[in-house]
């Protein structure tokens, strides 16, 4: 059996993006990447056959896979920062 992980483009109540396993919510998360990363881990360590759906701006749920933009990494002296395209 498949286990669906979801990540909303919106989070609920304006401030935490809930992480969906078939509809029933897991956790929340204070950023949309956060909660991507969790789901990314959780479906990794369950093992098993897992797929997450993420919604996109246009409200259109798509599949993320390996083809999905990568978070991109700025470095200075200070602080390291990450960077979302």
């Amino acid at each position: 059996m498949t286990r669906l992980y979801e990540i909303p483009y919106y989070p609920e109540d304006g401030l935490r993006w809930p992480v969906r396993v078939d509809g029933q919510v897991i956790d929340y998360f204070a950023s949309r990447f956060e909660a991507l990363r969790a789901a990314v881990n959780r479906a990794a360590g369950e093992g098993g056959d897992a797929s997450i759906g993420v919604e996109g701006a246009d409200g259109v749920w798509r599949p993320f896979g390996s083809d999905a933009k990568r978070p991109l990494e700025a470095t200075s002296s200070a602080r390291r920062v990450s960077v979302v395209r």
